[in-house]
């Protein structure tokens, strides 16, 4: 994905890799509500795992994976613009795209949390056999309002240091984009459901 235009921030690109960035007005607020109800009625929810298996000290949630369809292609096409036009302008990674999202709920009632992690698998040659490739830009899709549906729930990113977390101000409809390799959190939600979207964009090894 590269950009085509004639202003495409050049040096921008060439020079800083953010730790993440904002992308507001891509979903709508009815748009994020048809996810939610569409993903609510046709999901088989199952705990949600880390890359060592179930852990609830570490990871506490419900999600299910969408691949493609003719009724949801239109989440697919915009996903995809989001994503060509934050890769082109931010990152400029060699990405050949995903394979669909995942669904993810987070129930207070439960403390749902998913505690410091990273998407990207640094494998010791135990390379789960769904990772056909390198995870390099994640997004996460905000599907309802915090302070609203839910309480708690904040996304943390950590750049380097236990000093170093930065909160992510999050709304419905937001898209909160970060490389794979950056730590990051949800912290416990202490009531209501949040629900978000997540895709992780593959590519070939950073080289």
């Amino acid at each position: 994905m590269r950009y085509r235009t004639l202003w495409n921030q050049p040096l921008e690109r060439a020079r800083v890799t953010y730790p993440f960035i904002t992308w507001d007005g891509q979903f709508t607020e009815e748009q994020c509500n048809e996810i939610s109800a569409y993903c609510q009625v046709n999901s088989n929810m199952k705990a949600g795992t880390t890359f060592g298996g179930a852990d609830q000290t570490v990871r506490v949630s419900d999600v299910a994976f969408h691949g493609w369809s003719e009724e949801i292609s239109w989440v697919f096409e915009k996903l995809h613009q989001a994503i060509t036009s934050i890769n082109d302008r931010w990152y400029g990674f060699d990405l050949n795209g995903y394979n669909g999202f995942q669904y993810t709920e987070y129930d207070g009632e439960k403390l749902g949390k998913y505690d410091w992690h990273m998407d990207m698998h640094l494998g010791n040659g135990d390379v789960p056999p769904d990772v056909f490739e390198t995870r390099k830009l994640s997004l996460s899709l905000l599907l309802n309002e915090p302070g609203q549906d839910y309480e708690g729930g904040d996304f943390q990113l950590n750049t380097g240091s236990e000093g170093r977390t930065m909160t992510v101000e999050c709304r419905k409809g937001r898209i909160i984009a970060f490389p794979s390799w950056v730590i990051h959190r949800v912290t416990p939600v202490t009531k209501g459901v949040r629900r978000s979207l997540v895709v992780w964009v593959v590519g070939p090894k950073f080289t």
